[in-house]
Order: structure tokens, then C-alpha cells, then sequence
């Protein structure tokens, strides 16, 4: 996609590659007869691509907001109407008409940027059919929902949409609404960016009514190149799966056939716990200025400060094994690391020391009582907090989530999350089998990735965790700590899954095998997944 100018990007106008609205039109068109709509044609990239595969120009029907991208797409002489598709659909499609084929590149606007008339109208459509937007909601989303509510009983659509579709949590309703609406759902996916100017990946949607076939596959292509030389064969690259209808994240459906089984299987395992009957969880301080709040112990000293400071991890880095000692926390402050948070009492400002006065004053000076986080609060130079965690857990990993034991009576910040066990459970036993096999591939369809490969967990999909506990006592913590430490995690889970999978599962070889494919897959693609191209 490439940008068209600064307007077009906040109104989320871009140019769709002929390459790609060739291949959907090729794809999503069958009949000359089709009636086919355009719901955001911008200046005709997906008309163009209709040229070529000479439908009827009355059949055709396009909608585009933005006047002058209208009167440019009217040179291929299709029906171009100037105006809002909301508005559009609202007043001529709904209870009048459906088409046959839909196809297009609606615009990627964030809730905030799009202008409240429209938005108004598309939420109130979209509340209609039983769904629930709201500030997160961009709106390609309203787009794709309600051209699939004007398809026909055997329509196709074929649609640009961005990858967060997979995963993001305000799609959640589109996944289990377009799990249902259609038969056969293929999913055209790219390692490399295949647009220019925006760091979005995207996906091609391929949604058919009233198939034989029925299911979901997904189809990863490395680049656009490879979708010009494969052209429609490629589709024939990818299983089909079984759809589940639900709200879950779609990265699953990389896996294999075999693969999504076990998972189901083991997921359905009462013998292996839920995260929620082991802990909860929560998310860490937001101090609303780390400037201010954190700072390292020599700056502690030289503002006599160390009466009006707690201990705080503040990032995943400084926590490497699988606990942290008193020890270990002041090699990190000695160190220089920035893991002291001002935490005076919560009390007005002149009964407070004068050395925490003093901070607080060079603190307004610079303004920090005006940010947001800060001015809401009662005083601003009181960060709220409730329990102390007895464990972290990485918010943000690279090769796998971790579990960490918090010996040091340490606060958190919001980098990592922060746990806290039931009474009678055995802590030590639950860090320790955290780190087996299948709860690491578990974790990969569960949390959400982007363009730099990162596995981003929130509280909610952290509480979606699952460990088989059945064996756990056996476990040395020592011993992972010390693999951990050295970087030796396939010895970890060589050493776990003996004791939880195999000997407290009774899990065959290869079974755990497959478990180790999941991860591996799963890990490796986002892990390898280009941000440029």
C-alpha cells in the first residue's frame, strides 16, 4: 500500500498494489453475471483488476468517500458512487439487495481518527447485528462485517485486511462471525511486508457461502512474488481445518491438522491446571513518569533519598533465572541499574522529609506533576499499589515466556506482570513446570506477535495459561534455575516433559515430538517474520 499524502494516511487511503487486486478479483469472480461491489474503491485498483476480467460494467457497483479519488476511479466506467458506504448500505443495501461478489481494501483507521458522522452510523449498524465496538474498534473492521452481511446466500468476498485480525481482542466477535458465516474461509498470508510506507501487515481474506469444502486453511507465502508466480495454484498449498466457532486467536490455524488434535486433546486434559486455579495475575506499577520515579542508587544517595525508595524490577532483562535473591537485586542496584522507585508515604507534601520535598519540587519543575498518570492522582507524587508480587512473568518474550520467583520482596513495573499464588500451592513446583513443552506451544496461540517477532501476553491470556502440575514436586528448581541461566532451555524441557508429560500425562514420544513442532513452528515464525521487505 502506498501512501498517497498525510490526509490519506489518517483517513487510511492507500494504494492497493495491482498484483494483489488482480489476484482477488481473479479469485472472488466466476460469472460475468456477478453482481459485485466495491465498498471503498479509492482512486479503482480492484476496477482496474475488473477490466481485465470483463464483467458486466452495470453489475458493478463502487462506493468512495474522498471526492477526488471518486472522480479518478470513474475512468473505468463502472458505477462510482461519491459518499459514505455506511450510509450506503444503511439507506440501499440492507433488506433491498445483496451481491455476489464483494472485493476491496477498506481503510485501516484507528476509532479516534475517524470522523464521528461515519463512525456513528457504522457502530450503530454494526450494534444491530449483535456486535459490540468500541475505542479500540479501527475501522476496516465495520467494513468487512457489513459487506459480508450484503453478500448473497452464495456470495464471495475477497478483502485486504491487516494481520491483527488473527489476534487482537476487538476482533474477537469478527472471528467467531466470519467462523459462522461462511463454509470455507482462506487466509493468504506474507513473512515480508508487501505494502510500502506502512509498517501493517496484512492478510488476504477469502470468505465463500455455501461451499462443499468446508473449513479454514492458511496460506503463507514469503513475499508478493511469489504470489505473481504461484497465482490461484497457491491456494492449493495449505490443509484445510476445522472451523471451531469461537472467539480464539487464529494463529493456530498455521498448524497442522495433527497438530491442532493434540492440542485440543491436551486442552481439554483435566489432569493439567488452569493458570486461574494456581494464581492471579495482574499487571505491574504504572508510575506515569519513570524519569521521575525510577532512579539508579547513586542518584538515590546523592538526593538522600534511601528512606523514601522501595526495590522495583522495571525491566524483563534484569531478571534472568527462574527465581530472584535479595542477592541478585543489589548486584542489579550496584550495577547501576535503575531499580529504585520513590514510594514516599502518601501524605501531603509538608509532612514529608526534606529531602523528599526537595525531589518533589525539582520534579515540578520539570513538569512531570502535569502528565496525565500523575495529575489525575490525589498527589501526584504518590504512585498507587496494591500487593507485592510472589512472582513475575514476562509480559513481552522473545523465545518463550518465563515465570519468576520475586525472593527480594521486590514492586514491578508494568513491563512485566505480576503473580500471585493461592494459599497451599506449592510455588517453587509451579515456576518449575511452567517451562515444559506444551504450555511454551500453548503460549504461541494464545499471545500475540508483530512485526518485531516479540510474544506480547496481557493479564487475560497470561490467565489462559494451562500446566500440567502431575509431577511437579519431583522438579528441581536449582537445577532449571541454573539451565536457565545458561541459556540451556532444550535441556529444560528435556528434563520437564520427562517428569510432566511423559511420566505425569503418560504422553508418548511422539506426542511430545509434536509438541515440540507446535512450539518450533509457531516460535520460528514470528521470530523470523521480516518488518521490511
Amino acid at each position: 500500500m502506498k501512501a498517497i499524502d498525510g490526509y490519506d494516511k489518517l483517513r487510511g487511503g492507500y494504494y492497493t498494489p495491482s498484483d494483489i487486486a488482480q489476484f482477488i478479483v481473479n479469485w472472488a469472480v466466476r460469472n460475468p453475471s456477478d453482481k459485485i461491489l466495491e465498498p471503498s474503491c479509492g482512486d479503482g485498483s480492484f476496477l482496474a483488476a475488473l477490466q481485465k476480467k470483463s464483467p458486466n460494467k452495470d453489475s458493478i457497483i463502487a462506493v468512495e468517500l474522498d471526492d477526488n479519488e471518486a472522480k479518478k476511479a470513474t475512468i473505468y466506467g463502472y458505477n462510482v458512487i461519491n459518499g459514505d458506504f455506511f450510509t450506503y448500505y444503511r439507506d440501499a443495501v440492507e433488506g433491498q439487495q445483496s451481491f455476489d461478489v464483494i472485493v476491496g481494501n477498506p481503510p485501516f483507521i484507528r476509532y479516534q481518527n475517524f470522523d464521528e458522522t461515519y463512525r456513528s452510523v457504522a457502530f450503530e449498524i454494526m450494534k444491530k447485528h449483535g456486535f459490540h465496538p468500541n475505542r479500540l474498534t479501527n475501522i476496516w473492521l465495520p467494513f468487512l462485517i457489513l459487506s459480508c452481511e450484503a453478500l448473497s446466500s452464495t456470495g464471495r468476498i475477497g478483502m485486504v485486511i491487516p494481520a491483527e485480525l488473527f489476534q487482537v481482542d476487538y476482533a474477537a466477535e469478527a472471528r467467531q462471525y466470519l467462523s459462522s458465516h461462511f463454509s470455507k474461509l482462506t487466509l493468504v498470508t506474507f513473512k515480508r511486508l508487501v505494502f510500502d510506507d506502512i509498517q501493517q501487515e496484512v492478510v488476504l481474506l477469502l470468505g465463500e457461502k455455501a461451499t462443499e469444502e468446508t473449513g479454514i486453511r492458511v496460506v503463507e507465502l514469503d513475499e508478493l512474488d511469489e504470489l505473481n508466480r504461484r497465482g490461484l495454484s497457491c491456494l492449493d498449498m495449505a490443509e484445510t481445518k476445522l472451523l471451531d466457532h469461537s472467539k480464539d486467536k487464529w494463529v493456530k490455524y498455521y498448524l497442522s491438522n495433527e497438530e491442532l488434535q493434540l492440542l485440543r486433546k491436551l486442552n481439554s486434559d483435566e489432569r493439567i491446571s488452569n493458570a486461574t486455579d494456581l494464581y492471579e495475575i495482574n499487571v505491574g506499577l504504572v508510575s506515569g513518569e519513570n524519569d521521575f520515579f525510577l532512579s539508579d542508587w547513586e542518584e538515590v544517595v546523592a538526593r538522600d533519598l534511601q528512606e523514601e525508595v522501595r526495590p522495583i524490577i522495571s525491566r524483563a532483562d534484569q531478571v534472568k533465572g527462574i527465581h530472584l535473591s535479595r542477592e541478585e537485586y543489589l548486584l542489579l542496584r550496584d550495577r547501576g541499574k535503575r531499580v529504585s522507585i520513590f514510594m514516599p508515604d502518601d501524605r501531603p507534601v509538608e509532612e514529608l522529609s526534606q529531602s523528599a520535598q526537595d525531589y518533589i519540587a525539582w520534579g515540578e519543575s520539570k513538569r512531570f506533576n502535569k502528565n496525565y498518570k500523575c495529575r489525575i492522582r490525589k498527589r501526584w507524587y504518590v504512585v498507587p499499589k496494591s500487593w507485592t508480587a510472589d512472582a513475575f512473568l514476562i509480559r513481552q518474550a522473545n523465545l518463550y515466556p518465563k515465570m519468576i520467583l520475586n525472593h527480594a520482596g521486590a514492586l514491578v513495573t508494568d513491563t512485566l506482570h505480576k503473580v500471585r499464588f493461592h494459599d497451599s500451592i506449592d510455588r517453587n513446583a509451579v515456576a518449575s513446570a511452567f517451562l515444559n513443552t506444551y504450555t511454551l506451544a500453548l503460549s504461541e496461540t494464545l499471545g500475540r506477535s508483530y512485526g518485531g517477532g516479540v510474544l506480547t501476553f496481557e493479564p487475560g491470556e497470561m490467565r489462559m495459561m494451562r500446566i500440567p502440575m502431575r509431577g511437579a514436586e519431583k522438579l528441581d528448581i536449582e537445577k532449571i534455575d541454573r539451565l536457565q541461566r545458561a541459556g540451556n532451555y532444550a535441556e529444560i524441557l528435556a528434563y520437564t516433559d520427562k517428569h510432566l508429560l511423559r511420566d505425569g500425562l503418560g504422553m508418548q514420544d511422539h506426542e511430545i515430538s509434536l509438541l515440540h513442532s507446535i512450539w518450533n513452528k509457531m516460535r520460528n515464525r514470528r521470530m523470523t517474520r521480516k518488518i521490511s521487505g
